[in-house]
């Protein structure tokens, strides 16, 4: 009889492969597992034996679309991924996380601040990549900066039983005391001022002897004027400061110029109008104002410029030394009718800015692009404020401030005129004779009214057309002027200005007197011009 098999079992092909072939879901011979062909299983079979999809216009789905449709089905664990481990974590130890820190005694960090300091006050020096360098080491820290409270009001005298409390001012306690306070109040009444009537009760009269300032004169101390400055100077790395030649000091802002270096900014002093003033008055100027800050001498015009190839190099050197900024943008700013916008006309060589001989004409500020890494900013022309007398005003009108066509009483600014304006100048100007004379203001003004046939009804000079004509002529620079120099310096003077260029170049409009070309000898005695 034959012996039975115990524990072993033939690999048949059962019902379970029944009408299946080798890679169309037949099980392998002893596998108890069948796989899946359900369309939402990558790497399934189909029915026609592929097991990957990947033709184009197939209607089965690819591997890439079954896992896509997988993904919509599974939600990431947004609490899991807003927990944090509070768990004590080793960090790798590798000298990349401690390269880039220093440690260093207090001296050295203090001559450090000390060495950048010198470099950023400097004007003559740009520290280079300063992108780079603790520039915040320069500035006090809040804690430093802020008040300390306990110095000015002690905790003592504050909260606790020993406070120190300020009692309300109480003009009368009772009814009595109001009573006296207004019995007083009113007996000086008609001794006031500013009271309407005298002390007879009659009205008094108005005393117009003192200066009635005029709307005109606000002008470029406007809240949008200095919006529009402070713009430029944000967007600005180095702002170029706009003067005019025949007043440099006049149409400097020193409280401007203390902000600007407060916030380390690079200004560069750009003397223009050259061509109005003589020579060696335009070179004392340039050697004075070099002691403070970089001074060019510069005459703006597209055809005929001066200082233009100076100029123009200085920005360049800005640009390479200061690597670390994509662009580099010059600000343009000064008073009005300096000249700004000529500056900028020719660099470019071109009209890109609306320019004229009138203050105003730039209401905004506008990008011109010099180079691909220099941009030039224009910026209205902007006033300090100062105080509203007619000495003050009178400065804004001979400045160039103010239009001259919108005074309602151009002459009382004539006399301003004469006083400084030599009587030969003003009678070779207007092509009066020799003999004429005048006493005061009004008188020049007559005759020069006759003269050019500005009259009124009646034969009468008019006096506030002529008025107007000579401040035409003045903001315009047709009439001779110009501010002295200082006295010049033995000590100072040993050396010859650099970046002025040869100012013998320049052609001057104007045909001055000996005395006014007094300098001229001693500058060519001094630099060998």
């Amino acid at each position: 009889m034959p012996k039975p098999t115990v524990g072993k079992r033939k690999a048949t092909t059962g019902a379970a492969n029944r009408g299946k072939k080798k890679g169309q879901g037949a099980l392998r011979p002893g596998s108890a597992l069948k796989h899946s062909n359900a369309s939402s299983k990558p790497g399934r079979t189909t029915p026609k034996g592929e097991t990957r999809v990947r033709k184009a216009g197939s209607h089965m789905r690819s591997e890439s679309t079954i896992k896509r449709l997988q993904l919509y089905n599974s939600k990431p664990d947004r609490q899991r991924m807003k927990e944090q481990s509070l768990k004590p974590v080793r960090i790798q130890p590798d000298r990349r996380w401690f390269g880039n820190t220093r440690v260093i005694a207090q001296q050295k960090m203090q001559a450090f601040r000390e060495t950048i300091a010198k470099g950023v006050e400097d004007p003559f020096s740009v520290v280079l990549k300063s992108s780079k360098l603790p520039m915040s080491l320069l500035r006090e820290t809040e804690k430093a900066s802020r008040m300390d409270l306990l110095s000015v009001a002690p905790y003592k005298e504050v909260f606790s039983k020993k406070r120190q409390q300020k009692r309300a001012k109480i003009a009368a306690t009772d009814l009595e005391s109001l009573r006296e306070a207004a019995d007083k109040k009113a007996e000086g009444y008609g001794t006031d001022a500013a009271a309407l009537v005298d002390a007879a009760g009659m009205e008094k009269t108005e005393d117009f002897s003192g200066h009635a300032g005029e709307e005109i004169f606000n002008k470029g101390t406007s809240r949008r004027i200095w919006a529009e400055l402070y713009k430029v100077v944000d967007a600005s790395d180095v702002l170029v400061f706009v003067l005019d030649a025949r007043d440099p000091m006049g149409t400097r802002c020193q409280q401007l110029e203390r902000e600007l270096r407060s916030r380390q900014k690079h200004v560069v002093l750009l003397v223009n109008k050259v061509d109005l003033v003589p020579t060696w008055a335009t070179r004392r100027w340039i050697q004075e104002l070099m002691k403070e800050f970089p001074t060019l001498a510069f005459h703006a015009s597209i055809t005929n410029p001066f200082g233009k190839n100076s100029l123009l190099n200085l920005l360049r050197q800005f640009g390479n030394l200061l690597k670390e900024k994509k662009h580099v943008t010059i600000g343009m700013i000064g008073y009005p009718n300096v000249g700004k916008s000529s500056v900028i006309n020719t660099l470019k060589r071109k009209k890109v800015c609306k320019a004229a001989p009138v203050p105003g004409e730039t209401r905004v500020w506008q990008y011109i692009a010099l180079t691909k890494r220099l941009y030039l900013l224009d910026c209205p022309g902007i006033v300090p404020p100062s105080a509203s007398d007619f000495e003050a005003d009178c400065a804004k009108v001979l400045k160039g401030v103010v239009r001259a066509e919108r005074l309602k009483t151009p002459s009382d600014y004539i006399h301003e005129v004469l006083s400084r304006v030599k009587k030969p100048y003003l009678l070779q100007r207007y092509r009066l004779s020799p003999e004429t004379s005048w006493k005061d203001s009004e008188e020049f003004l007559t005759i020069l009214g006759k003269k050019m046939g500005k009259l009124v009804k009646g034969g009468e000079a008019d006096i506030d057309t002529a008025a107007r004509i000579v401040l035409y002529d003045w903001q315009r620079g047709r009439i001779p002027y110009f501010t002295a120099p200082p006295e010049d310096d033995p000590a100072s003077s040993d050396a010859k200005p650099e970046g002025d260029g040869d100012l013998s170049q320049i052609p001057c409009v104007h045909v001055f007197d000996e005395e006014d070309r007094r300098g001229e000898a001693s500058a060519v005695a001094e630099f060998g011009l």
